[in-house]
C-alpha cells in the first residue's frame, strides 16, 4: 500500500511544483532576477518535500508499514517520477529543449535545482529518523 500512497504524494508536490514554477517566473523572477527566482523555486519545493515526506511517512506508519523501508521506497519513487516527469514531460509535453532542462543541474554554475532531486531521498530517511526518535524504547 505504501508505493502508491507515495505517488499520490508525489503527484500533489508535482502540482504544487508547477504552481510554484509559475509564480518563481511571472511575479519573483520580475521583482527579483532570474537567480533569485531560481533559488526561491528551489528552496520552497525543498521545504514541501521535507513537509510531504514527513505526513506520508505518519500516514503509512499508521497503516503499518515498517518507517525506514517505507522511506526508502518513497525516496526513490519520487526521484525517480521526477528525473522522469522533468525530462521527458519537459521536453515532450511543453517543448523546453535538452539544453534547458539539463542547464539546471549544473550546480557548478549556481544552478541548485539537484538539491531537490537530493531532498526527494534525504527528506524520507530524515523524516524517517524523526519519528523514530520519537518511539519509546520498551
Amino acid at each position: 500500500m505504501t508505493l502508491p500512497l507515495a505517488f499520490l504524494f508525489w503527484a500533489v508536490m508535482v502540482v504544487i511544483a508547477i504552481i510554484n514554477g509559475i509564480i518563481g517566473e511571472n511575479f519573483v523572477k520580475g521583482l527579483a532576477g532570474d537567480y533569485t527566482a531560481h533559488l526561491y523555486k528551489t528552496f520552497f519545493i525543498i521545504t514541501v518535500i521535507f513537509v510531504f515526506s514527513r505526513f506520508y511517512l505518519k500516514k503509512a506508519a499508521a497503516g503499518g508499514a515498517s518507517i525506514y523501508p517505507a522511506a526508502l521506497s518513497a525516496g526513490l519513487l519520487w526521484l525517480a517520477s521526477s528525473l522522469t516527469f522533468e525530462l521527458l514531460a519537459g521536453h515532450y509535453i511543453f517543448g523546453f529543449p535538452w539544453e534547458k532542462l539539463t542547464s539546471d543541474y549544473r550546480i557548478w554554475r549556481g544552478r541548485l535545482w539537484s538539491l531537490v532531486l537530493a531532498s526527494e531521498v534525504v527528506a524520507p530517511f530524515f523524516n524517517a529518523w524523526l519519528l523514530d526518535r520519537r518511539r519509546p524504547v520498551f
